[in-house]
């Protein structure tokens, strides 16, 4: 992860762009500092993204618990709103992302 790919940061949670697009542009990631392991090997796990819809506005969602009747584990936190509102919506819900317990 390269330093200037990351937009916000509060210690504990970040939020980096996709590496793969012009800044300017790019969907990007919520991320949650946690331990070193096989499974987390940069010390940081993905709990939220933003990126763009096909009708050209943003959205933006955070990890819920697997949820059997809707097949899903992700909870919308913004749609249709533009890329600024997507990555603020993001950030202000970072909290509230469903995340492993690291013991």
């Amino acid at each position: 992860m390269e330093q200037d790919q990351v937009i916000l940061d509060d210690g504990e949670f970040f939020i980096d762009l996709n590496c793969n697009y012009e800044a300017s542009n790019a969907p990007g990631f919520l991320e949650r500092r946690c331990p070193y392991s096989a499974t987390t090997p940069g010390g940081f796990e993905c709990i939220g993204s933003f990126d763009k819809a096909l009708d050209g506005t943003w959205r933006a969602n955070v990890n819920a618990p697997y949820d059997p009747d809707t097949d899903g584990d992700c909870r919308i936190v913004a749609k249709g709103v533009s890329r600024l509102d997507a990555i603020a919506a993001l950030w202000r819900e970072r909290r509230t992302a469903h995340v492993k317990t690291w013991v």
